[in-house]
C-alpha cells in the first residue's frame, strides 16, 4: 500500500558513450588499452588462484572476474571494429568507415542499459551489393556473431558460478551483438514467428515473439497489438480507426461507448500477456497502462531471475535453452482496476476493511483478491503508484503457492491445530517489502527502454536528507529486526520508508551491484521460505557474509556518493 503520492521527478541519470576514433593513433591507443585490460584480468585470476585475499567475499571476487572478462570482450570487439573501419577508410569507403564507428559506439558501450533489442530477424547480407560493401558487411556480421558466442559461453559459466544477474546481463549482451542467437532468445522465452500475411515480402525473414503473441497472431481469429487499442481482431482494425466500437452484437460510436462504459460494471477490459486492466477512463489509457506494466514485468523477471526461479530451474533453462518454467505467464492474468475518479476508488477500497476505511491511499495491492487498485489523478499523470503496487503484486503472485506450502509445513513443525496464513516478514525484514516497491517508483520507460535507480528521484533524495542532514538512521541490525507490525506502527514511519528506499538502492547499486544478487536472495528467502528450516528468519548479514556494522558504513558512503551525483546533475 502506498500512502504518499510522490510525483516529483529528478533529472535523468545516464552514462554517456565513449568515442571510437578511426585513425591510426586511436587504433594504437585501443590496442594498448586492450593489452593492459587482458594483463589486469590475468593478474586478478592468478592472484585469486594463489590465495590473494581481498576485502570482498569470494562471491564478489568471482563476480569481478566475470565483469572484467565481459569488459575485455567488448574492448576486443571495439578494437576489431576499429580496424575494420580503418580498412574501409583506406579503401576510400568513407561512409562505411563512419557507419562502422557509429555501430561500434552502440554495440560496445557495455554500460548502455537502454539498448533496445530488435524483434525482427536479420536479413542475410545481399549478394547484389557491390563487392567491397558486401565484404565489409559479411566481416561485420562474423565479428558480431563470434563475440556473441563468446559472451553466451561466459554467461553460462557465470550462472554456474552462482551469478544469475550477471548471467542474464551476458545473455542480453549476446543478443545485442547477435539478435538472432537462438539459444539466448529461447532462454528469454521468445520463439521464431512468421507472419503469414508477409510470406511474399522479400524484406521480411520473421520475428522473435513470446508464445502469447504467437498464439494471438496465428489463432483462428488473428489479432494484432494495435498501439492505441491493444489486442484486437485484425479484421476490426479499420473500423476502430474509423471511430467505431464493438458493443454486444453490434457497433456504436466512440462517444456512445464512452457513455456506456462510464459505469465500472461495463468498464473496458484490456488483456495482455500477464495483466488484465479494467478501467472506465478510456481504452487508450488502459492500453498505455497495460503496455507499461508488461515492459516492467519483462524487465523485472529478467533482471531478478533468481527470485522467480530456483537455481536448479535456472540452470536447466540455460542448459536446455527453454522458456522459464516458474512463471505467471501461463496463469490467470494479474488484475488491475483503474478508476476514473478518486471517489470511485475510495468507495471500493474503504469497503474492504475497517483499517482502509480510516486511511487515505493513492493505490493499493489487495492480497485477498489479488488485485491492484488505482485511480486517475488529474494532477499527476505519472504511473509511480502503479509501479509501486505492481511490484507487490508481481512478487506476491509469483510465489504465493510457495508460502501456502510453507504454512502447511509450519503447522506440522509447530503442531498447530490449523493452518495459519503466512504473513510476509511478520517478524523481521519488513523494510525490504516497501523498500523494493519504493525503489521501482523510479523507473523510467522511454521508447521501449527502461532506466531505474535515478539518484535524483525524490525517494532517494529523501533518504539522503534523513541520513546526511537530519542525522536520522536506524542501524541495519535493528532495522532488519523490525517485523510487519513494528515497522508499520513505528512513530517514525515516514523516515523508515525513506531509509528503506535508500537501502534498496544501496544493495542494488553499491560498487556496480556488489550486493544485487544477495538482495534478490534475501527477497526470495522471505517470499519463498526454506521448507527445510521453515522457522528460520533470513538474515542479510548471513547472506552477504558482511557484518551489519560494515554494511552500515558502506550505506553511508553510498548515500554520500548519491548526494554528490545529485548535486552535480542539479548544477546549471
Amino acid at each position: 500500500m502506498r500512502r504518499m503520492n510522490t510525483a516529483s521527478f529528478g533529472p535523468p541519470f545516464s552514462t554517456s558513450n565513449s568515442d571510437v576514433p578511426g585513425n591510426a593513433t586511436a587504433r594504437t591507443t585501443i590496442a594498448l588499452l586492450l593489452f593492459w585490460m587482458v594483463a589486469f584480468v590475468m593478474v586478478r585470476w592468478a592472484g585469486t588462484a594463489n590465495g590473494d585475499d581481498h576485502s570482498h567475499s569470494r562471491q564478489e571476487q568471482r563476480r569481478a572476474r566475470f565483469q572484467e572478462l565481459r569488459e575485455t570482450a567488448f574492448l576486443t570487439l571495439r578494437h576489431e571494429l576499429s580496424e575494420l573501419s580503418q580498412r574501409c577508410h583506406d579503401q576510400g569507403l568513407l561512409q562505411a568507415a563512419q557507419d562502422l564507428t557509429a555501430i561500434s559506439l552502440e554495440l560496445t558501450n557495455s554500460q548502455n542499459e537502454s539498448f533496445r533489442l530488435p524483434s525482427m530477424v536479420q536479413l542475410p547480407v545481399s549478394s547484389r551489393l557491390p563487392e567491397a560493401e558486401r565484404l565489409w558487411r559479411v566481416r561485420l556480421r562474423a565479428l558480431r556473431e563470434d563475440k556473441a558466442a563468446e559472451l553466451y559461453s561466459l554467461g553460462r559459466k557465470a550462472l554456474g558460478a552462482d551469478l544469475p544477474t550477471l548471467a542474464y546481463q551476458l545473455i542480453k549482451d549476446t543478443l545485442r551483438l547477435d539478435p538472432d542467437h537462438q539459444a539466448s532468445r529461447r532462454t528469454l522465452g521468445l520463439q521464431l514467428f512468421h507472419d503469414r500475411t508477409r510470406q511474399d515480402d522479400d524484406t521480411y525473414a520473421g520475428e522473435w515473439v513470446s508464445e502469447f503473441e504467437a498464439r494471438k497472431r496465428s489463432g483462428s481469429v488473428p489479432e494484432e497489438n494495435h498501439p492505441e487499442f491493444g489486442w484486437i481482431p485484425s479484421r476490426h482494425v479499420a473500423r476502430y480507426e474509423n471511430g467505431e466500437r464493438p458493443w454486444k452484437t453490434g457497433w456504436v460510436s466512440v462517444a456512445k461507448e464512452a457513455e456506456l462504459r462510464r459505469d465500472f460494471r461495463n468498464a473496458w477490459e484490456i488483456e495482455s500477456e500477464h495483466f488484465l486492466v479494467k478501467t472506465n477512463t478510456s481504452r487508450e489509457e488502459g492500453v498505455r497502462i497495460v503496455n507499461q506494466l508488461e515492459m516492467f514485468h519483462e524487465w523485472l523477471t529478467s533482471n531478478f531471475a533468481a527470485f522467480f526461479e530456483t537455481p536448479a530451474e535456472l540452470k536447466k533453462r540455460f542448459e536446455e535453452a527453454q522458456p522459464r518454467s516458474r512463471s505467471v505467464r501461463d496463469a490467470e492474468p494479474m488484475k488491475v482496476h483503474y478508476y476514473a475518479t478518486r471517489a470511485e476508488y475510495d468507495r471500493v477500497i474503504r469497503s474492504k476493511s475497517e483499517l482502509l476505511a480510516r486511511v487515505v491511499t493513492n493505490g493499493l495491492y489487495w492480497e485477498p483478491d489479488r488485485t491492484s487498485y488505482f485511480f486517475r489523478n488529474p494532477d499527476d499523470e505519472s504511473l509511480l503508484t502503479v509501479f509501486h503496487e505492481a511490484t507487490h503484486q508481481i512478487l506476491d503472485l509469483a510465489t504465493a503457492a510457495d508460502r501456502r506450502t510453507a504454512a502447511r509445513k509450519r503447522k506440522a513443525v509447530l503442531r498447530q491445530p490449523q493452518i495459519r496464513d503466512w504473513v510476509m516478514c511478520e517478524n523481521s525484514n519488513f523494510w525490504m517489502l516497501e523498500g523494493i516497491a519504493c525503489y521501482f517508483e523510479s523507473i523510467r520507460i522511454s521508447d521501449g527502454a527502461i532506466v531505474v535507480g535515478d539518484p535524483g528521484y525524490v525517494r532517494f533524495q529523501a533518504a539522503q536528507q534523513r541520513l546526511l542532514r537530519d542525522n536520522f538512521y536506524v542501524p541495519l541490525q535493528l532495522f532488519s529486526g523490525l517485523g510487519k507490525d513494528a515497522f508499520q506502527h513505528h512513530p517514525n514511519l515516514p523516515q523508515l520508508y525513506s531509509q528503506a528506499s535508500g537501502f534498496a538502492h544501496f544493495l542494488l547499486h553499491y560498487q556496480n551491484g556488489t550486493y544485487r544478487d544477495d538482495f534478490v536472495r534475501l527477497l526470495s528467502a522471505a517470499y519463498r521460505p526454506d521448507l527445510k528450516n521453515v522457522l528460520k528468519e533470513p538474515s542479510l548479514e548471513e547472506i552477504t557474509g558482511v557484518k551489519f556494522a560494515v554494511l552500515d558504513q558502506q550505506y553511508r558512503e553510498h548515500l554520500h556518493q548519491l548526494s554528490m551525483q545529485t548535486a552535480q546533475i542539479e548544477q546549471p
